[in-house]
């Protein structure tokens, strides 16, 4: 199927693009003349287009900063309808609207006019607080809402200027009249971290505090801790050293691990994972809050929980030296790392050890055992060569190995970020994974086979398009992809032959980019990233509301009981695509406040001269990460003067017209902080020099 541009296209452009030859070509002219007659198109100055339709559509309204936007249209599979800045009118971003076509600008797209706002999306916002004499108002932190809601109401004394402040809409935005509205609650001052991170909360309408019942619920759980009774009913493996491996902040314990070196090479693994479920039924208080919230979320130096801290720091956490409940996978691999053998069950357990990553990671580097205990000791580098092995089995099969260092925001005692660090993953964080990725798939194998309908965790192939255009950026470096059966090995070997070198991590995030995100469905579509058929999150309960629903799944297959009714499929679909949606919620928020403390950073380097690499590069400019303090900010292309530059969408460059001067993907260059704006969370630099 022939896909037409949407700019206007004369004869000659319809006939090359169709493929017409001689007579062909001819008839071409009378059937454009019948078109346009019959008012399927227009005509204008030998050119051609589309005739923009004039009904009405129904949609949901974006904007962007420069005040034009577009019209999602909810029905049929129609683009999106740009909306010029001059017919916006009182709309704002998610609003439902009905807007009308007017036509095509000069560039040949159609544009359109809001008609009228049917929904809106925003009953409260968060603004500054503004007052000047006996009038006051109130300044959105997001600009793109609209410029200022005046105030009803004397809020002396319990407002002051420049305070952070929810606001209520009594009336909103119209051509004739200003917004207006009333305080609703009152955040605190600007610079405070806290009010930063409820901000975000509100923002993204993250679940904030738990409802009465749940924590009720609780309470009582906690009160009652582990029954004598349900001792006897589970496999006691408290006689086993079983450890927690697990980053220096962090307060729940999910899992703990032990080995054990048998016979011929082969080498067992005990993979405990807290029993959530038992605590916590389907369709009680704390559930209903677990599913809303989907997730914990994790900000800088503060923990929005998916379950109050009575289970997720207390009963259910795997704490040091203390019985706990847990699901147990236990699994046996060969000399090679196939897994021969495995077994699931509820279990008892007693953790021996607390250990931090650094502490793991620095005993593998230097055998210095002095501060763990025999049994401790003598299974890390056992736990070493597993994880190496099952590493290996995965790059066997296909499985990438991205290297993205994450990074930290380091805060001082009130809360505010002084610095950025690079989280260097060590051996310790490989090996870790390495035993949750290979517990994942082996109770999704054991479902699976079980019949069962459950959540998978899918990671479906990007798309030809996305990995041709990372083919035409890695072969701009001098680097090949093979596109076919085999693009899983060809990738990978592409990473492994960038391990040190300098495009390494401007690659690497293209990769990154370029693949699909991960989502939850009972529809198994296997695992691309990882080269799994069969893939679900067991691991993590404690955080995550789709490990807590296969836990409950595998005790249902495990006690084989016949009056268990499997959820319908219809359900898992839907359970699916909302716990994939909160997820992303929540990595949205998580990413807000992490650029927001990034741009409270800047803020001190103001002026200051800082080499980076561009990341990425658009028709409005080009992002710079700094090599020193691994931020990102945008340099605009207004700011590159002394020619025009245009954006080749194929070499991914801006390029001059005069004097063909080219910022392209991979270059180093020198730039200075000119502007942030910490509530946009923009940083913007200026080239040096």
């Amino acid at each position: 199927m022939c896909r037409f541009p949407k700019r206007s296209l004369n004869r000659r452009d319809i006939a090359d693009m169709l493929n017409l030859h001689g007579g062909e070509r001819k008839r071409l002219t009378a059937t454009l003349r019948r078109l346009v007659a019959d008012g399927l198109i227009e005509e204008k100055k030998g050119c051609y287009r589309l005739r923009q339709s004039k009904k009405s559509v129904k949609g949901v309204f974006s904007k962007a900063e420069q005040g034009f936007g577009f019209v999602r249209i909810q029905e049929g599979e129609q683009e999106d309808l740009f909306i010029p800045a001059k017919h916006v009118r009182s709309a704002m971003p998610g609003d439902v609207v009905e807007a009308r076509g007017e036509g095509f600008d000069r560039s040949g797209r159609p544009y359109g006019k809001i008609v009228k706002v049917l929904q809106r999306a925003h009953k409260t916002v968060l603004a500054l607080y503004r007052q000047q004499g006996k009038r006051s108002w109130a300044m959105p932190l997001d600009q793109a809402l609209v410029n200022a809601i005046y105030l009803q109401g004397d809020f002396a004394g319990q407002v002051n200027n420049g305070q952070i402040v929810k606001v209520e809409f009594i009336r909103y935005p119209s051509e004739a009249a200003s917004a207006s509205g009333k305080i609703v609650e009152v955040l605190g001052d600007p610079d405070d971290p806290q009010v930063d991170i409820e901000a975000v909360i509100f923002e993204h309408e993250l679940p904030r505090n738990f409802s009465s019942g749940a924590l009720t619920e609780a309470d009582e759980v906690s009160v009652v801790g582990i029954p004598v009774d349900e001792l006897t009913r589970r496999v006691d493996l408290r006689y086993l050293p079983l450890m927690t491996i697990d980053g220096e902040t962090a307060k729940d314990f999910d899992d703990a691990v032990a080995v054990v070196q048998e016979a011929d090479g082969k080498i067992r693994l005990w993979v405990c994972i807290a029993d959530v479920a038992y605590y916590v039924q389907e369709g009680g208080a704390l559930d209903q809050e677990a599913r809303e919230r989907g997730t914990s979320v994790y900000f800088p130096g503060f923990c929005l929980p998916m379950l109050p801290e009575a289970l997720s720091n207390g009963i259910c956490s795997l704490n040091p030296y203390e019985d706990r409940l847990v699901m147990t996978a236990e699994l046996l691999f060969s000399a090679d790392g196939h897994c021969c053998e495995q077994r699931f069950y509820p279990a008892v357990m007693h953790s021996r050890a607390r250990l931090t990553y650094t502490e793991v990671a620095g005993f593998l580097g230097s055998s210095d055992a002095t501060k763990l205990a025999d049994a401790i000791a003598a299974q890390l580098p056992v736990m070493a060569k597993l994880s190496g092995r099952l590493a290996e089995q995965r790059r066997q099969r296909g499985g990438l190995e991205l290297d993205i260092a994450d990074a930290e925001i380091i805060l001082d005692k009130s809360g505010f970020p002084t610095a950025v660090a690079k989280i260097e993953r060590n051996q310790a964080h490989r090996l870790i994974e390495e035993f949750m990725l290979a517990a994942n798939e082996a109770v999704a194998s054991y479902l699976e086979k079980a019949g069962v309908p459950f959540l998978y965790r899918i990671h479906e192939s990007p798309t030809l398009e996305k990995l041709q255009d990372f083919q035409q950026l890695a072969a701009e470096f001098g680097y090949g992809v093979l596109l076919g059966k085999q693009v899983q090995r060809s990738l990978q070997q592409l990473l492994d032959d960038l391990a040190d070198k300098p495009e390494s991590k401007l690659l690497n995030q293209q990769l990154l980019r370029s693949l699909q995100q991960a989502r939850y469905t009972p529809e198994n579509k296997g695992h691309f990233g990882l080269a799994a058929e069969n893939y679900c999150h067991f691991t993590s309960p404690i955080r995550r509301y789709p490990d807590l629903t296969i836990h409950r799944t595998l005790k249902q297959v495990l006690a084989a009981t016949e009056n268990a009714t499997a959820p319908s499929k219809e359900r898992l679909l839907e359970l699916g695509r909302d716990c994939s949606e909160r997820e992303r919620r929540a990595m949205a928020a998580e990413r807000h406040l992490f650029e927001l403390r990034r741009c409270q950073l800047m803020q001190q380097h103001i002026g200051e001269q800082f080499s980076g690499l561009i990341s990425s590069v658009t028709e409005f400019g080009f992002f710079v990460e700094l090599d020193a303090l691994g931020l990102e900010g945008l340099v605009h292309v207004r700011s590159l003067t002394g020619d025009f530059y245009s954006f080749d969408p194929l070499s991914h460059c801006l390029q001059g017209e005069r004097r063909r001067k080219c910022y392209r993907v991979g270059m180093t260059v020198a730039v200075k902080v000119h502007h942030v704006d910490v509530w946009r969370r923009r940083v913007d630099f200026v080239l040096a020099g």
